[in-house]
């Protein structure tokens, strides 16, 4: 790190970059409708960053989606990480993040802690129930789980693969 001066850095590090693709900000574009929203299953930074800039560069909106079950391996405070890292790099970008708790409604509860407000929960019916109205109060919602478009888990490209998937779809 240099200094510029008194108390004043030329180069801060942002210790969330590392090893992840480099991203230029851009200013908001048109945004398209949810109807025409490629999914895509992703498994981490570097698959939710490809999404989103092939959805920035197609102008397209774009539905993230993390694995079945994905609050037992990576945790709730994992994916709240990523969301806050999505809005703050593409804010630009319609696009949204949904969780899938799987049947554990503890993990539900955990994710409305940490602000995630698109979950899956495919639990019993009684603790559905309940958990609606809890949902509901924090401005969040309960989905079905969708079919994912492309899931980019064995992609060596994962920006390519996206940027395929919106020309086919286009």
């Amino acid at each position: 790190m240099r200094h510029a001066g008194r108390g004043r850095h030329l180069y801060e590090p942002d210790p969330l970059s590392d090893n992840v693709i480099a991203l230029p900000r851009h200013r908001p574009s048109a945004k398209s409708t949810r109807r025409d929203a490629l999914v895509v299953r992703v498994h981490g930074w570097k698959h939710v960053a490809a999404a989103l800039t092939s959805a920035r560069e197609a102008s397209r909106a774009v539905t993230l989606l993390a694995p079945p079950g994905s609050t037992y391996t990576g945790g709730v405070g994992f994916w709240a990480a990523i969301e806050r890292r999505r809005q703050e790099l593409f804010a630009d970008v319609d696009a949204e993040l949904i969780v899938d708790c799987d049947g554990a409604p503890g993990h539900v509860m955990a994710a409305l802690r940490v602000g995630l407000k698109h979950l899956i929960f495919d639990g019993n019916d009684a603790a559905r129930t309940r958990l609606t109205d809890i949902v509901a109060k924090h401005g969040a919602s309960l989905r079905q789980r969708p079919a994912a478009a492309l899931d980019l888990i064995h992609e060596k490209d994962p920006l390519r693969a996206c940027r395929q998937r919106m020309a086919a779809q286009a």
